[in-house]
């Protein structure tokens, strides 16, 4: 009887209103790609500048046509998880075609699209100084505007309806979200992920980069993506400043950016009571600390100071390089992946499972050791930052908890079967999973089609944070009964 109440209440995606706000994203696509085709011309490669102009056409022209479709009184939470798991999968199919310009295989295109769009920094180019330099720009861009977030950029420039808008930046109602999501607040963020662009791109200038690099390095690092212009990452760049810099700046992007904001505007009190932002810096500090004393421990290839820039680059998602994760000695590699996994801030760029979840996680066991010792009918709530936690958004947080090391787990057994390292494999799984970015080597060229594909759809898991692609893969979302009302 249960089931059949459940069942009763499920309604199936509406495909009218699906494909009337993937319109609404192909227009935002549309001008994502205009920008390659500026820098096309602008380097005189225009070969790679008339395929992105022909990708912006195209999905201008299907925008439009989308658009077009009546928009409805109000979005499923299931429609909202489909339109931005389909959003990211749109994304990483149209811009893999021009990347083939390059003489990239398909499947290494469709990679490399992917984890630009995902922020992973995964590659399959072995010399990026070889890319025409468009394609080097557009790595770094791809990785700026999936930082954002296609579905925020979406709501920020087009969208009119609030309610519609809410549904699609926060589909779960996880209270993740620290003002109310509407146009505005979308609108908000979007400025500051700007701002916060435009001062890294100075102050990495100011640094002596020369203009180029200081633009690619502050779209990959303020996205928290990672995709250097050079082959050998931060290990190409000279001088420490500019080094550390760079690393600073995505761990800038692991900050909550509405928290940012606030700092902006003084808001000392907010700021410095966020409990998420100390869990940030205390973690950075304690993967840091841990890597160092290994390096002074353990005699390995990478300096202190190498360790120090990965510690935080791995805690931050960025994965920017000093050295090569896989010279690191074992005990490095398992400290990076603690860092991997458990990532940034929730409203940050960052990937992993997000340190406000874990400090969920905590604070349920302990309301659990509380309630050990209160009568059986006191009611404890559970609450974090100061703001209670109903149990829907609990629940929601636990799951991707509970999530990532079953996906790690699952991913990394086809590596195990190809016979590959056990550490480097795992390793690159929850790189991948975390969209991280950094790699021990297994992610190359040469891995098995099928390889590529596994940690492919790590990157789009760990973006969307699960939810979104088994809501689109979950039968229920297509084949349960209708609303009727549009």
């Amino acid at each position: 009887m249960a089931n059949e109440g459940l069942e009763a209440l499920t309604y199936a995606v509406r495909p009218a209103v699906v494909a009337r706000y993937l319109g609404e994203l192909s227009l935002v696509l549309a001008a994502v790609a205009i920008a390659p085709a500026l820098v096309g011309v602008w380097f005189a490669e225009y070969d790679i500048a008339s395929r992105y102009l022909a990708v912006a056409l195209i999905l201008a022209g299907m925008g439009g046509l989308l658009t077009r479709l009546p928009a409805p009184a109000r979005i499923q939470t299931n429609e909202a998880l489909v339109v931005t798991a389909a959003a990211y999968l749109l994304a990483s199919a149209v811009m893999a075609y021009p990347m083939t310009s390059a003489g990239l295989a398909w499947t290494d295109a469709v990679f490399e699209s992917v984890s630009g769009i995902t922020t992973t920094g995964l590659s399959m180019i072995a010399d990026v100084a070889s890319l025409p330099r468009t394609l080097v720009f557009v790595r770094s861009w791809l990785q700026w505007c999936g930082g954002l977030g296609i579905v925020v950029l979406s709501i920020a420039l087009l969208m009119g309806n609030d309610v519609a808008a809410r549904r699609l930046i926060d589909p779960v109602p996880t209270g993740e979200h620290l003002a109310t999501t509407t146009r505005a607040f979308a609108r908000r963020v979007a400025g500051t992920y700007v701002t916060l662009t435009l001062l890294a791109v100075a102050a990495l200038a100011a640094l002596g980069l020369g203009a180029f690099d200081a633009v690619n390095h502050a779209l990959a690092g303020i996205s928290t993506g990672g995709f250097s212009p050079h082959a050998q990452s931060l290990a190409a760049i000279e001088g420490w400043p500019a080094r550390t810099a760079i690393t600073t700046i995505g761990l800038v992007g692991a900050i909550s950016l509405p928290l940012v904001g606030a700092l902006a505007r003084r808001e000392w009190q907010r700021v410095l009571g966020d409990t998420e932002l100390r869990a940030l810096l205390v973690m950075t500090a304690l993967i840091c600390g841990a890597l160092a004393l290994l390096g002074l421990v353990i005699d390995g290839s990478a300096s202190v100071a190498d360790r120090l820039l990965l510690g935080v680059s791995a805690q931050s998602t960025t994965g920017f390089a000093a050295a090569p994760p896989g010279e690191l000695d074992a005990a490095s590699k398992l400290v990076l992946m603690v860092a991997m996994a458990t990532g940034g801030s929730v409203g940050s760029t960052a990937g992993g499972i997000k340190l406000l979840r874990l400090l969920v996680l905590v604070g349920l066991l302990g309301l659990l050791l509380r309630r050990a010792a209160m009568p059986s009918r006191a009611v404890a709530q559970l609450s974090v930052h100061g703001r209670p936690v109903s149990g829907d958004q609990a629940l929601a947080m636990l799951a991707v908890v509970m999530l990532f090391p079953i996906a790690a787990l699952v991913s990394w057994l086809p590596f195990l079967a190809a016979g590959l390292d056990p550490l480097d494999s795992l390793f690159d799984v929850v790189s991948a999973l975390g969209t991280v970015g950094l790699s021990t080597g297994v992610t190359s060229p040469h891995l098995a089609p099928a390889l590529k594909a596994v940690l492919g759809i790590d990157m789009l898991l760990g973006r969307v944070e699960f939810f979104a692609v088994l809501v689109l893969i979950y039968p229920a979302t297509w084949f349960a009964r209708r609303h009727t009302e549009q």
